[in-house]
């Protein structure tokens, strides 16, 4: 097998810098990777300052007919289970091609999107594999009809060599707090600022920084600063400056919630430990009191009492920080790569 396509609702998207990590991997594998979407992304998308940030080219626009196309290659992918299901089963059906899915999030849990038992119980006859990105994943659709042979549980990829080889010394005191995501309720920002207020009343020299909830605040305070969503390469710069990243996740009222937010593997990566809500797969990738902190989500006094502990206990902030590399390696593009390979794609 040399032929993969990854077959897309939309491709680049900005957000969705998982898929084109893997994208890239598989081509560093020595692999003829194709992108195949149903629409074209913006232009100007990037995911990084080097070559491997230009996103890749696209093979074909347009699902209707490009069942032609994909006859032509050994595997088909794709991403999210609602697209998975619904689209791409039957276009790999009429292709007469194997083909794989990740799940991630709103897809499995937003009620408006989820894919339904009965599609999984349809799809179980037909996938290859359902790719899970952690065990809570892999329960979550073994309960819903896909048998556990066929569910393989590979972390969503994250780019994170050059971070590896760029991390500053792991933070000795916490003073600059950064939360990174988009505009939206399951990410949880309105109580991270509702405990960042309550923790500063014990660290007033405690800052917080969001990328994605510009204007969360009509007049932030002091220590407060809100930003629109920046470029991939200027997230990271903040998280090397960063003493300590918050994922503050929460379930939004409509049922959706996070996966595991890839700015947590990121921060892993880049030597910042981390505070994370115990939701959903976070418990894979944060070891409480290991490489980070996990709290009750939507929990403002657990959270405000987290970073309050980590201000007063620097050795303690310090040694989170230099763990926090082993933990993030599994979410690595290339050992995903690889894993992906010999797990999802494989005969």
């Amino acid at each position: 097998m040399r032929r993969l396509a990854y077959v897309l609702a939309q491709y680049p998207v900005a957000s969705q810098t998982f898929v084109h990590a893997e994208i890239v991997a598989l081509r560093r594998l020595g692999f003829d990777v194709q992108v195949v979407v149903h629409e074209r992304g913006p232009e100007g998308v990037r995911f990084g300052d080097g070559a491997d940030g230009v996103p890749v080219p696209v093979l074909h626009a347009g699902l209707g007919d490009a069942a032609r196309v994909l006859a032509g290659f050994d595997h088909l992918h794709g991403h999210f289970a609602d697209f998975g299901a619904r689209v791409l089963a039957p276009l790999a059906e009429r292709a007469g091609r194997p083909y794989s899915f990740t799940a991630h999030a709103y897809d499995l849990f937003r009620r408006d999107a989820a894919v339904r038992p009965d599609e999984w119980r349809k799809v179980a006859g037909t996938v290859h594999r359902v790719v899970a990105i952690s065990r809570f994943h892999r329960y979550f659709i073994s309960a819903r009809g896909v048998p556990a042979e066929q569910i393989a549980v590979i972390p969503n990829a994250a780019s994170l060599g050059e971070l590896f080889d760029s991390a500053p010394e792991s933070p000795r005191q916490l003073r600059r707090v950064l939360a990174v995501g988009r505009p939206v309720p399951k990410k949880g920002f309105g109580v991270l600022v509702q405990a960042w207020a309550r923790a500063r009343a014990a660290v007033p020299e405690l800052e917080l920084d969001i990328v994605g909830a510009e204007g969360l605040v009509a007049e932030p305070p002091p220590g407060l600063r809100l930003w629109p969503m920046r470029e991939w390469s200027v997230v990271m710069e903040a998280m090397r400056r960063a003493d300590l990243v918050v994922a503050p996740c929460i379930v939004a009222p409509d049922g959706d919630m996070d996966g595991i937010p890839t700015v947590l593997a990121e921060a892993g990566a880049l030597r910042r430990p981390v505070i994370a809500s115990e939701l959903s797969g976070v418990g894979d990738l944060v070891a409480n009191g290991v490489n980070g902190l996990l709290v009750p989500p939507g929990d403002v006094q657990a959270l405000a009492a987290a970073l309050v502990r980590l201000a007063k206990r620097p050795d303690e902030l310090n040694r989170m920080g230099v763990a926090a590399p082993a933990l993030a390696a599994a979410h690595d593009a290339d050992v995903v790569a690889r894993r992906l390979v010999h797990e999802a794609f494989a005969a």
